[in-house]
């Protein structure tokens, strides 16, 4: 290498029609390993020499501290497959912040969608008609709601890439954030009661109390299945409870439910809300309390083949099989029994707050920290205008 080039280093002139110099620095020059997204930098045609060379040396310096920290990053190659295993490992990911059942449930299974579909596929080549082209294929089959979930992961995957200086990811991300894709419609399917019933009463005649009491349960008090059954979680080394190989049960005991039938549910999964209800006025769940014996303690639902509390994509199978029994169309979903709950309560008392209440919406959920005899009292109140809508 000439003494002239070793001053500046990454250096590359080029002659204009006029005869001008245009000076570049350009990264793959500076160093042989730089990433190829990294693009040139333009030094001012009035710079001097000496100028020249101080800018070439110190951002050649820089560079070498960015790619140090680059290959100091854990299997980092510039794929959005490299990507997307950084953002599920590193310690300080927003993925690290997210529920378990959530990364499940939401993340991990679209995450793989995306890394088995174009995971291959260099960051810094990406342009404005591959992420249009993946959202169609993605949506494919009337499978919008994928399409756009994909795209929402593939937005904080980048995002994440951005925070970790990356530059390929900013241009990319950038470039994502300029396109508008079609929002899916909102479900539109809700259960109605002549469904949770129905399932409630197959439930009880194929001897599973358990899925009766969670059904009824959801559509007297709009809670979240999983703040009924409760969810296993990876278990701590020596801790104790209801230990299931290398996972831990987390959820209601059976005296969530008091002497007087009245359910305390003190932090839902999602919004932490309290909520309250008066199971004498829920038809549905006295329905199956007065056909069956709660334990004195143990967990509120246990899974009558295993003795122990469901796993959810278990209850979510037995489910289904109860439902198609009773007659329930498959397109109606166990999740579909919130929506349902919340509808009707707002068609029984007209009073959105008040539904908005029994269903701990998080917009309400500093209100109700505060007012917890009030939103049992509203609870109640709702109930016996729910009742009064049926009869």
């Amino acid at each position: 290498m000439s003494e002239r080039r070793s001053k500046r280093p990454g250096y590359k002139g080029r002659k204009r029609k006029d005869g001008s110099i245009a000076h570049y620095w350009i990264p793959q020059r500076a160093l042989a390993d730089a990433p190829k997204y990294l693009k040139a930098k333009q030094i001012e045609d009035r710079a001097s020499d000496a100028q020249i060379e101080d800018l070439c040396q110190r951002w050649t310096d820089e560079l070498i501290g960015e790619l140090a920290d680059l290959q100091a990053t854990p299997g980092y190659d510039g794929t959005i497959k490299s990507l997307i295993r950084l953002y599920r490992t590193d310690e300080d990911s927003s993925y690290q912040a997210l529920k378990l059942s959530t990364r499940k449930r939401d993340y991990d299974p679209i995450l793989k969608v995306i890394s088995d579909t174009v995971g291959d596929r260099a960051i810094h080549a990406l342009r404005g008609r591959d992420f249009r082209r993946w959202h169609a294929n993605w949506s494919t089959e009337g499978r919008t709601h994928r399409g756009h979930n994909a795209i929402r992961k593939l937005r904080t995957v980048l995002s994440f890439g951005v925070e970790q200086r990356f530059e390929d990811c900013r241009l990319a991300r950038e470039i994502l954030s300029l396109i508008e894709f079609e929002a899916p419609k909102a479900r539109s399917i809700k259960m109605e009661f002549e469904h949770a019933k129905a399932i409630v009463e197959k439930a009880l005649e194929l001897g599973r109390a358990s899925i009766a009491l969670t059904q009824a349960l959801q559509w007297d008090t709009a809670l979240r299945r999983i703040d009924l059954i409760g969810e296993w979680l990876p278990a701590a080394e020596g801790e104790g409870g209801i230990i299931r190989g290398k996972t831990r049960w987390h959820g209601p005991s059976v005296t969530v439910i008091s002497k007087d039938h009245v359910l305390t549910i003190e932090a839902t999964s999602k919004t932490g809300a309290r909520s309250v209800h008066d199971l004498t006025l829920c038809s549905l769940t006295s329905l199956v309390l007065d056909k069956i014996d709660l334990p004195a303690v143990g967990p509120l639902i246990v899974s009558e083949d295993t003795g122990v509390p469901y796993r959810e994509n278990y209850y979510a199978q037995d489910w289904r099989a109860i439902a198609r029994a009773a007659g329930v169309p498959d397109t109606v979903w166990s999740m579909d029994s919130r929506a349902g709950a919340i509808s009707e309560a707002e068609a029984a008392t007209g009073n959105l707050d008040a539904a908005r209440k029994l269903a701990t919406h998080s917009n309400v959920k500093t209100t109700m920290r505060y007012v917890r005899n009030d939103v049992l009292e509203s609870n109640r109140a709702t109930a016996r205008a729910r009742q009064g809508l049926r009869s």
